[in-house]
């Protein structure tokens, strides 16, 4: 715990508890009312508790099956949550992709799709550059309906879920009916599935319906043997042409009907060529040459006669051109590469182009979405369960005026960090928890995300849940400098890793600041109103201006960007729930991820001998110049840091293992079974082709244009 004198030393910082946020925020030279309210903040935080309860059932009830049920369901938990996750996102693509007798209807009880469901959509939200581009690229039901639930109504929602009990409450009639005639199954969703349940799946190969795909195999219960569709290496003969297909083949079938939906003169542009990479704005001019180039080079090569393609022969051509292609995902990229790059030849040893990566793993998988949404969902556990171990999930977290600070500090700091993107706009930004909650919440109102950050930051940042460790580590570091420099605080105070000192200029605030007025550095988080002066008296009701625009002092006392209290530390934690960790066989630990510890402990020491350094230099005036400036640089956050990570012994340093371990592997779809010490790893599925863990191949993104981040 911090002591008085440290406290003294501090800073300005408001310690009085706040109930309502300002009028206006500064976000670069624009004062902005706040983008993100309280009550969607604490709607949110209450339906990932519903979530969390979600999980925890299915555990629940895989953990006590009867001697008769044994037989027929499989009793380990995580492999029942992984499919029951499965099963959710097949829900959510036949409810979008059902047939609707009208219109999208107005937001009401009876719209809402069942809570499996939501939390597929919910997920998808969280990667607002591919759903925009899914609900525009082209004009079937699936797009429409993306488009016509940008906005998830989180109140809505929220109060159909128990506060205390977490319970969700039974559905209307009209909803019910709703659901299941739009979607053609049940309203309530199984928490368990046996080895005889089953799906039906269209043959990539003949287009033949195969109504009794098995969800789970008996031979899945040994590692890595399951062939189930809702196991990673899924496998079906097909009941009408005897061929064998899996997941990658189904993609394949989906980019050629895509390919002959064109060629018929639909509206299609492929994934991954409607956006521009480094905005997130849609650019038709960009994408229809894009397309064309694909559209000639599969005629050259298939010899399409036709200039077009009946409305009738979709089907049988796309079969064809799969067919051509063997269904393979490596012939799926040559063709692609050849088709974007026509003067160059691609050999198997030559780096794949970072638009084809993400254009082919964007059909490496059946269903509707342009990303996999069952490793997304995967992931995102892994944020759900650091909001529980902050206590946010609780439904008695947030009810008293303290505790109400908090959230409307994240928020305060989240305003900030969007005006720290402004500062630095080519840079990798990584949030912390409290942030990262808040940026969350902002994304699940599509529209309204895309509107407001492109209007900020002249881009829409993009979600990013698979970074490499170093890239991480490495970024966030930057960020912290970054945040510093331009608001005099600590970007975080939980007991991680100290800031470095102030050597390196990589930060500095630009020559041309995007502030009113250019602050000393001292003084730069009362620039962005979040610091009231210590000579400031609570009761002034003079109005001033600051970085938040007019504000009245009686209304707005100055809310705060970081705090000291040890109980709020664990908020200001990195947001490290998005590192990828790829082991190599038989490899149990990442040699970056011990440098971080050990990094961490120089650090530390440097902040102790720069205070007994100064501690020297007052009492004899001795010293050189070097080791007096060497006292100088240790300034009090520093000094907070430094004791608090000695002191909370028990925290986990963020972007490392503790242990020297993976943590427990878990083999159904490539996840750990568990958010492990410092991040929680994910790999690619067997057959799928480039890109990273998340089938989105963001590693292959420009640098900076993926801004880290959160979530989901």
């Amino acid at each position: 715990m911090s002591s008085p004198q440290i406290d003294a030393d501090l800073p300005p910082h408001y310690n009085d508890f706040e109930t309502e946020l300002p009028l206006k925020f500064r976000v670069g030279n624009e004062d902005v009312s706040p983008l993100v309210t309280i009550t969607a903040a604490q709607a949110h935080l209450h339906l990932l508790a519903a979530f969390d309860k979600l999980k925890r059932d299915v555990y629940s009830a895989h953990s006590s099956l009867s001697d008769e049920e044994t037989s027929e369901i499989p009793s380990d938990p995580h492999r029942a949550w992984v499919v029951f996750v499965n099963r959710a996102v097949y829900r959510f693509d036949q409810f979008m992709s059902g047939k609707w007798t009208s219109d999208f209807p107005n937001w009401s009880e009876a719209a809402i799709p069942p809570l499996d469901v939501i939390m597929v959509w919910h997920t998808y939200l969280l990667n607002p550059r591919t759903y925009y581009e899914d609900s525009i690229r082209r004009t079937t039901p699936f797009a429409r309906r993306l488009a016509a639930m940008g906005s998830m109504p989180l109140t809505l929602i929220a109060s159909l879920v128990d506060p205390t009990t977490l319970e969700v409450a039974l559905p209307s009639a009209h909803r019910e009916a709703f659901f299941e005639s739009t979607s053609g199954l049940p309203f309530m969703y199984s928490l368990k599935t046996t080895y005889s349940d089953v799906v039906s799946l269209q043959c990539p190969c003949c287009n033949t319906i195969n109504p009794a795909v098995r969800w789970i195999t008996r031979e899945g219960d040994e590692e890595g043997k399951g062939t189930g569709f809702a196991e990673p290496d899924f496998v079906h003969q097909c009941d009408w042409c005897s061929r064998k297909f899996n997941r990658s083949m189904m993609g394949v079938k989906k980019f050629c009907e895509e390919l002959t939906r064109r060629r018929a003169r639909r509206k299609v542009f492929f994934a991954e060529t409607l956006l521009d990479p480094m905005t997130g704005k849609a650019d038709e001019m960009l994408a229809e040459m894009l397309t064309l180039r694909l559209v000639r080079r599969i005629n050259a090569v298939f010899k399409l006669e036709k200039k077009s393609c009946g409305q009738d022969e979709i089907i049988q051509e796309a079969i064809n051109l799969a067919k051509g292609l063997d269904w393979s995902p490596q012939e799926l990229y040559v063709l692609i590469h050849q088709g974007l790059r026509p003067r160059e030849k691609h050999h198997v040893y030559d780096e794949q182009l970072p638009r084809v990566k993400r254009i082919v793993a964007a059909y490496s998988l059946p269903g509707y979405a342009s990303i996999d949404l069952v490793a997304a969902i995967l992931r995102q556990g892994s944020f759900i369960e650091k909001m529980r171990e902050l206590g946010w999930l609780e439904s008695s977290c947030f009810q008293s005026p303290r505790d109400q600070a908090t959230l409307l500090r994240a928020i305060a700091r989240y305003h900030a960090f969007l005006d720290l993107m402004v500062s630095k706009p080519g840079s990798f930004l990584v949030p912390t928890i409290d942030i990262d909650l808040i940026w969350h919440t902002h994304q699940l109102s599509s529209a309204a995300y895309r509107a407001d950050t492109i209007r900020l930051l002249s881009r829409t940042p993009n979600h990013d849940d698979a970074v490499q460790p170093v890239t991480l580590q490495s970024a966030y570091d930057n960020t912290a400098a970054a945040w510093k420099t331009r608001f005099g605080v600590a970007y975080s105070v939980c007991g991680c890793m100290p800031d470095s000192g102030p050597k390196s200029k990589l930060f500095e605030l630009p020559k041309k600041d995007v502030t009113p007025a250019k602050p000393k550095v001292a003084e730069s988080g009362r620039r962005f109103g979040f610091f009231k002066s210590k000579k400031s008296k609570p009761g002034d009701e003079q109005t001033r201006v600051d970085g938040l625009g007019i504000v009245e002092p009686s209304k707005w006392n100055g809310q705060y960007l970081v705090s000291k209290e040890l109980d709020q530390a664990d908020c200001s934690h990195p947001s490290d729930h998005n590192i990828h960790v790829p082991l190599l066989k038989g490899e149990t630990i990442q040699p970056d991820l011990i440098s971080r510890e050990l990094a961490s402990k120089e650090r530390v020491a440097a902040v102790k001998k720069g205070l007994e350094q100064a501690d020297l230099n007052r009492t004899e005036g001795s010293g050189t110049n070097d080791e007096k400036e060497e006292g100088v640089k240790v300034d009090e956050w520093r000094k907070l840091q430094a004791e608090r990570k000695e002191s909370r012994i028990e925290h986990k340093e963020a972007f490392t293992t503790r242990e020297g371990a993976n943590g427990p592997y878990y083999p159904y779809w490539g996840v750990s079974i568990e958010p492990s010490p410092g991040f929680f790893g994910a790999v690619k599925y067997k057959d799928a082709v480039g890109g990273c863990a998340s089938g989105c191949a963001s590693c292959g993104d420009t640098p900076g244009m993926c801004a880290a981040v959160g979530g989901a």
